[in-house]
């Protein structure tokens, strides 16, 4: 079998320059497999993460009525009694801490113009302690706080503080439904502005703290609890301790893992799923129709030396497996000098420094960043094996099926 190999491995380099060109078009395919897997990989990581932080959370808590039904009345489907869930919640392991959230609607008014908000309320100390950030905008103060000088401090999207033509420090009225049908105001003052990148939100956002929100809309109730972990490779984890917990309460509970609530990322994940799979279908058929090729000319070059060995008593099994074995080598080697050029092309990608603009409805430049991703490459070379391999089927056996008297005197 070492001789088989040896052979295989001699008849590979046999013409150099064709091999050359041969391995320079796999290690590309597998190279550019490499960086724009690796690109994706560090796009979606990187937008999961964001999409924790920026409050989502690893796991929310609702009541079933929530997803049963719509609210008639504001927080009628909220939790009540949820400092013992949060207490129950607290308990297992893995979790960093618990923050109530109340999520609602209403109008803001600046006494001349008014506007409708998408509102929600928070504890600062229980936000800032499960690592939530809030991106505000350059220069323009500080997040809310827990600590307030009786003033309703409130966080004011960019886009809407502009259209309500006001800055930190200026005051805005809030109006809303109370859980009793009744309306109610009351009187903020803008302590920061928020940028979250995403246009349509800044235009909307408004959030102020969890107890201004219950003095507001006359509810101790809240809408969920949003649960911090260590780690989000440990939501599975805690999703299945935390199941059997939330049982036997006073209200029925849902819990809910972030990848059920993150319907834009699940879009984009998505999206570079079908983007990479249509690439790699093109290097495969890329890598297929140029093998072919080559190797039918190494062939024809080869017709008197295959006749000799047919009629030295060779196998014609021999031919197709000698042929096969010098794809599978092609291939292997393409592959190697793909993921070296590939790892090397993305570790430089990565000092560079380069960003990206930002997408449609984005206002935030995307660092450009290539991950190394061992089941990428591993996928990325059996890939092209596989296509050298099949590549070599039709060589083979039109190889095998010569007739030895006309193939020794093929000139």
């Amino acid at each position: 079998m070492s001789k088989f190999l040896l052979l295989a491995f001699r008849n590979v380099f046999r013409n150099r320059r064709r091999t050359l060109m041969t391995l320079l078009m796999v290690g590309g395919g597998v190279a550019g497999l490499l960086l724009a897997g690796g690109y994706f990989a560090f796009m979606t990581r990187g937008l999961r993460e964001d999409t924790i932080r920026a409050g989502l959370g690893h796991l929310q808590i609702f009541t079933t009525d929530h997803y049963k039904r719509d609210e008639v009345r504001v927080l009628d489907t909220g939790i009540e009694n949820w400092r013992q869930v949060a207490s129950t919640v607290n308990s297992a392991p893995h979790v960093r801490g618990v923050a109530p959230r109340i999520e609602f609607y209403g109008m803001v008014s600046n006494g001349i113009k008014a506007a409708g908000f998408m509102g929600s309320a928070v504890d600062p100390d229980a936000e800032s302690s499960l690592g939530f950030s809030t991106q505000l905008a350059s220069g323009t103060g500080r997040n809310l706080s827990s600590k307030s000088n009786g003033d309703v401090e409130a966080l004011i999207g960019a886009g809407l503080a502009k259209s309500m033509n006001v800055k930190v420090g200026d005051g805005l009225t809030l109006l809303a439904m109370t859980s009793d049908g009744a309306l109610n105001g009351v009187d903020v003052q803008i302590v920061g502005i928020v940028k979250t990148g995403i246009a349509e939100m800044d235009a909307r956002f408004l959030r102020i703290t969890l107890p201004a929100a219950q003095r507001l809309l006359q509810s101790d109730r809240v809408t969920n609890l949003v649960v911090g972990l260590d780690s989000t490779d440990n939501t599975d984890v805690v999703y299945k301790e935390l199941a059997p917990r939330l049982h036997g309460l006073q209200q029925e509970m849902t819990l809910k893992k972030w990848i059920d609530l993150a319907t834009y990322y699940n879009q984009v994940h998505t999206m570079f799923n079908g983007i990479f799979l249509f690439m790699g279908l093109i290097v495969f058929l890329m890598v297929l129709m140029a093998s072919i090729n080559t190797l039918l000319m190494a062939m024809l070059e080869r017709i008197r030396e295959i006749g000799t060995m047919l009629a030295m008593g060779t196998p014609r099994s021999w031919i197709v497996a000698l042929f096969m074995l010098e794809a599978t080598v092609l291939g292997v080697l393409g592959a190697a000098l793909g993921v070296a050029s590939g790892n090397l092309l993305g570790w430089l990608l990565n000092i560079s420094g380069l960003h990206m603009p930002p997408p449609p409805g984005y206002t935030i430049n995307i660092p450009f960043r290539v991950l190394h991703v061992p089941a990428l490459m591993i996928g990325s070379s059996i890939m092209v094996v596989i296509s050298l391999a099949l590549a070599s089927i039709l060589p083979a056996i039109r190889a095998s099926r010569l007739q030895i008297a006309e193939a020794l005197a093929h000139v």
